[in-house]
């Protein structure tokens, strides 16, 4: 599609970021729409030009030829679009790893960009606008796209409560709350908040990594069928100076790795492994296709468990 540059049209422009936070607001007219896993990503169309470009700015253009022709015909003279690109898996989920392996060419999953702003359009600065009006024109827009490689990103309306446990139903990320009075700002901002819903589990420590703290990191793993433990990742304990004392006092030490798949030891650390007794509850993002955690989180040991066969605790 032909079009001339137009003026005044940025040819940057910071996403918006949003804020982790613990819990829904109180207060404020709010929308929610599915927080993605995926890479973000802003379509800037002008002139011949059509460009993809990360959150951090690099032009990834050449690296998504089919999104770029798909933009390309969109019925726009000029816009700036802010979406994320994801990998969508069987049940129709983003899939990270599907989407870093199409990236590395290893992998079939089609690259599929879900627009979820519209920051400028036909010579008009949109961000000034309130979220509901810059919806708007989005949705009218996505409404004459053809593409299944362009998508609007749907919003939800109902209690956030109950959107985040069908979100962690679904083992999504989690949702992105924003202000649908609020314009289109740069940054980091309290406007666009994200609620996440990690999944929660206990696993056994295998051993310990020690750098410049007394405790680097855990070393976790769950027990599969055949007894054997079988390594899963780590996790930083963020113990205090008591908590940190306690877990020493419990733990027991012994010559070999407990792991069947020892993790490969990295330089600068020192590797002591343990009895497998202790087990700690951990929060995390998801699981990778290589069965580590992604993401996780310490919550802290259990005073009175001890390992069961199926990685879980007994109390």
């Amino acid at each position: 599609m032909k079009r001339n540059e137009p003026q005044g049209m940025p040819k940057v422009i910071e996403p918006q970021l949003a804020t982790l936070a613990k819990r829904p607001p109180a207060h404020g007219d709010w929308s929610y729409e599915i927080k993605f896993d995926g890479y973000r990503m802003l379509a800037r169309i002008a002139s011949c030009d059509v460009r993809l470009v990360t959150r951090n700015g690099y032009n990834w253009t050449d690296r998504m030829p089919k999104l770029r022709d798909a933009l390309d015909v969109l019925p726009v003279h000029d816009a700036w679009l802010d979406g994320e690109a994801v990998v969508l898996n069987a049940a129709g989920v983003p899939d990270f790893n599907a989407l870093q392996n199409a990236f590395d060419r290893r992998g079939k999953g089609q690259i599929v960009l879900f627009l979820f702003d519209l920051l400028w359009m036909n010579r008009t600065d949109l961000r000034v606008q309130p979220l509901r009006d810059r919806r708007a024109a989005l949705r009218e827009l996505m409404d004459q796209v053809e593409s299944p490689l362009l998508r609007f990103s749907d919003n939800f309306t109902d209690d956030p409560a109950s959107i985040i446990e069908s979100a962690r139903k679904m083992k999504l990320e989690g949702i992105i709350g924003k202000r649908i009075d609020a314009p289109y700002r740069s940054g980091r901002s309290t406007s666009w908040i994200k609620l996440k819903c990690n999944q929660r589990q206990e696993f056994v420590v295998g051993g310990i990594t020690r750098g410049k703290a007394d405790i680097d990191s855990l070393l976790l793993g769950v027990f599969d069928p055949d007894g054997s433990l079988r390594y899963v990742g780590s996790v930083p304990p963020y113990f205090t100076s008591r908590q940190a004392s306690a877990f020493f006092a419990r733990a027991e030490a012994q010559e070999f790795t407990p792991f069947r798949n020892t993790p490969k030891a990295e330089r600068g650390r020192e590797y002591l492994w343990l009895k497998p007794v202790i087990v700690v509850e951990v929060s995390f993002r998801e699981w990778t296709r290589g069965g580590e955690l992604r993401h996780a989180l310490s919550r802290g040991t259990r005073r009175q468990a001890r390992a069961r066969s199926d990685g879980r605790a007994s109390h």
